[in-house]
């Protein structure tokens, strides 16, 4: 069975769909990325049937701080609130360095391991908030959010891209406050202040220092020319998606069961 909660995290409101719990099942917490909602794991609910399953989404800004940091605070405060001691966290794109950030505030030692799902560990593959940030800089508020919630964010990403995954996007991005939107994109853009001689910024940094039990998951089609990231990425353990995008879960079977044998290996 399936249910949703709106949760109250320091007066901020959070959506949470999750399934019935089972003590004996291993739990996995979805955080989905930017401008995305849970609709993004959907499939999950399908391919993962033996797993306690939360996912967040469609939820409206904070009222105190968009930043990553706050975001990653709120993750935890949300595991708290369902009593959760044990779990397993995977987040895609923006939400990978929200649940990087997560991992390394985690003081109970609550995240078992940690599923890196295309977040932006290098400058190569931070591109997508680079634009959007790029349109926030240079539009006035009504302008940019014309952008966004019309034919010009449309056009230029989701319905060029001729996936279902885009189209996923589309719906989530059309429910988003559009200056949130751009000030997080600004936020993911500035990571480029932070790199070092190999590329790698900031998060990137924290996430190879992580000491659970981690993966990045990444496509092929996706990071296609990026040639620094995939030989950073390859120093790492990862799972490699041949033929695909940014959405790397829009190939249901491939994914989820890389996530299963991700935990399993973890169990032995």
């Amino acid at each position: 069975m399936l249910n949703e909660k709106w949760l109250d995290i320091d007066g901020d409101k959070l959506y949470s769909l999750f399934s019935s719990f089972v003590d004996t099942r291993d739990t996995l917490v979805f955080i989905h990325g930017l401008g995305e909602s849970h609709l993004c794991f959907a499939d999950a609910i399908d391919w993962l049937p033996q797993y306690n399953l939360i996912m967040y989404g469609y939820s409206p800004a904070s009222h105190f701080s968009h930043s990553t940091e706050s975001q990653a605070k709120r993750i935890l405060k949300a595991l708290s609130y369902f009593s959760i001691d044990k779990c397993y966290l995977l987040g895609h794109s923006w939400g990978g360095d929200v649940c990087t950030l997560a991992c390394q505030l985690d003081e109970n030692k609550i995240i078992q391991g940690f599923i890196n799902a295309e977040g932006g560990l290098h400058e190569e593959n931070i591109l997508l908030s680079k634009i959007i940030s790029e349109h926030y800089s240079t539009l006035n508020k009504n302008e940019f959010s014309a952008w966004v919630k019309g034919s010009g964010f449309a056009n230029q990403f989701p319905l060029a891209w001729h996936h279902s995954a885009g189209i996923k996007y589309l719906s989530s991005v059309r429910r988003c406050e559009p200056m949130v939107l751009g000030e997080t994109a600004s936020e993911i853009y500035a990571q480029h202040n932070t790199l070092d001689c190999r590329g790698v910024v900031g998060w990137g940094q924290i996430y190879e220092t992580l000491s659970i039990p981690k993966s990045y998951f990444w496509g092929t089609k996706s990071l296609a020319g990026c040639e620094r990231a995939i030989e950073f990425i390859k120093t790492l353990d990862n799972v490699e998606f041949k033929n695909a995008n940014h959405w790397i879960q829009n190939e249901p079977m491939a994914f989820y069961s890389a996530i299963k044998n991700f935990i399993s290996e973890i169990k032995q």
